[in-house]
């Protein structure tokens, strides 16, 4: 509900970006991923822990949120209070120490349990993932003091790669080898979770430390690895898949198509962002991180996808109390699911600032639309429970709601057509070059900082050609217009281009097309001087 509130009102949020994402890493899925964890261990193992372990279970999950609330106010405070890192730190390391604790509690239970035991494995990689999240933790201490050249950019890839590919991606691969068949509700579980995890794994240690040492080739080879083995396990799970659909009855629902979406989208963003590294003729630092894609495409939909399942099935009640939880929880699933992941392509894919916003918000609120479903969902469960309405009849002849998926489609394409395809115009005109006879010309540096162009004001002599080099150095990104129809085009943060403006001869305005920048004073103007 905190990360709902924070982005609605980001605009108030100093920082907003940083804040939003470590709000929905830290305070959502390090704490889903705690809790969880620890109960698929005892369930995989059959070990449930004693009673007398709980209290300090509670303990643990509220020192965590100390440490959370730490590092998230040291961010919040930046520009603000003097020596805010000190509080990121102090809240990094309370989260790596719990962590630590956590992987203890899980190790032991993996320790004392039969080394026949199936899912074994599955518990391995909740301690590799435990073991994950202090390391990346280590790294956003160190980021937080600003370090010197090129290592807050080497720091900062590291740390995502350890926290998304580590902490995350092994604590998703070990539930999915034992819940992907379970949730799509099919026989045929293939336990290829030893070398999953163990490629996995491989792949974030190879990619973690070709970043801090700036070795292109050993972090794009890392990240294929990471792809192979989800490939691994992927291979099952599609048979699993295939299998439904050639008799999918009821069972081609919210939850399922939710986590194999998620899958594919972290298959594909580790392939692309990895080969474009190895491509690339840039340090691998300087390639963008496709954080969005892995944030929305893979976490929170895998999360969702999950939570939508475990819920209903871990309150229970009997098959009929599950499957009223479960029918709230899939309401119009296949609808939602086209929104998420068809709108989040076409919000990667276009150039259009509003297009953008516009398809951020149906991907995002068909995410968000979870907790309103929970609550039905709870409510549904309960009432039959306490014998209050009947549930839902298996019906025999249930099909899956593919007009849903071609009512998902008709929408984005409605929205396309409107803003005139993918990267509709917004007012532009192409920018060119003019022919000049100009004796001088008059070359200017420009830079972002926040909603502001570095400098928003620039004198040019009349007649002078102006040459502008525009470099996003803002976290965000942006893109420069000018009223005589030159832009740079939407740039990220690091990435530059020069503009030629031609021969000035009359003021000329510029602003950012980013949807709300140019609002907030994002703007520049250029003065011509005799």
């Amino acid at each position: 509900m905190l990360f709902l509130v924070a982005g609605l009102t980001h605009v108030l949020i100093p920082n907003y970006r940083w804040v939003l994402i470590h709000i929905f890493t830290l305070g959502v899925l390090t704490n889903s991923i705690v809790l969880w964890s620890q109960h698929l261990t005892e369930k995989f193992l059959q070990q449930k822990l004693p009673e007398t372990a709980r209290p300090w279970q509670l303990r643990r999950m509220m020192i965590l949120q100390a440490g959370i609330v730490l590092i998230i106010a040291g961010q919040w405070t930046a520009g603000i209070l003097p020596g805010h890192w000190i509080l990121t730190q102090v809240g990094a390391t309370i989260v790596a120490g719990i962590l630590l604790w956590h992987a203890a509690v899980l190790g032991g239970q993996w320790w004392r349990a039969p080394r026949a035991k199936a899912f074994r494995p599955a518990v391995a990689g909740y301690v590799g993932a435990s073991l994950a999240l202090p390391v990346g933790a280590l790294f956003g201490a160190a980021l937080a003091t600003e370090l010197p050249g090129d290592w807050q950019d080497r720091v900062r890839g590291a740390h995502v790669i350890v926290n998304l590919g580590g902490f995350v991606g092994l604590a998703a691969a070990s539930s999915l080898t034992v819940l992907f068949p379970a949730i799509w509700r099919t026989s045929g579980l293939r336990n290829h979770a030893t070398p999953m995890l163990t490629l996995i794994a491989a792949g974030v240690l190879t990619a973690t430390t070709g970043m801090l040492l700036d070795a292109r080739p050993a972090v794009s080879t890392g990240l294929l690895i990471v792809v192979a083995g989800w490939i691994v396990g992927l291979q099952g799970w599609i048979a699993n898949t295939i299998t439904v659909l050639r008799d999918p009855r009821d069972r081609v629902t919210y939850p399922p198509v939710s986590i194999l979406m998620a899958v594919l989208w972290l298959v594909g963003t580790l392939s692309f962002y990895g080969v474009r590294i190895q491509l690339s003729d840039a340090p691998a630092h300087d390639v963008p991180l496709p954080t969005t894609a892995l944030l929305v495409g893979f976490a929170a939909q895998l999360l969702i996808g999950v939570m939508s399942y475990l819920l209903p099935t871990t309150m229970g009640g009997g098959p009929s109390a599950v499957r009223a939880g479960l029918r709230e929880m899939n309401r119009v699933g296949l609808f939602r699911l086209t929104l998420i992941n068809l709108g989040l392509a076409v919000w990667l894919a276009s150039g259009n600032s509003w297009i953008r916003v516009v398809m951020s918000m149906l991907c995002l609120g068909s995410l968000a639309v979870f907790v309103l479903l929970l609550v039905r969902s709870v409510r549904a469960q309960r009432r039959v429970l306490m014998k209050e309405a009947e549930g839902p009849v298996v019906d025999p002849g249930a099909r899956p709601a593919w007009n849903q998926v071609t009512a998902g489609m008709a929408v984005v394409a409605l929205i396309l057509s409107l803003f005139g395809g993918l990267n509709g115009s917004q007012g532009a005109t192409p920018a060119t070059t003019q022919a000049t006879g100009a004796e001088s010309v008059t070359e200017v540096e420009v830079t972002t900082r926040g909603m502001t162009f570095v400098p928003d004001r620039i004198e040019v002599p009349e007649g002078d050609q102006l040459t502008v080099t525009f470099t996003n150095t803002d976290s965000m990104d942006h893109e420069l217009k000018f009223a005589n129809g030159v832009q740079s085009g939407r740039l990220g943060e690091g990435e530059s281009v020069e503009l030629d403006l031609g021969v000035v001869t009359t003021d000329i305005h510029g602003w950012c097309t980013i949807a709300g920048h140019q609002a907030q004073g994002m703007v520049i103007d250029i003065v011509v001087v005799p």
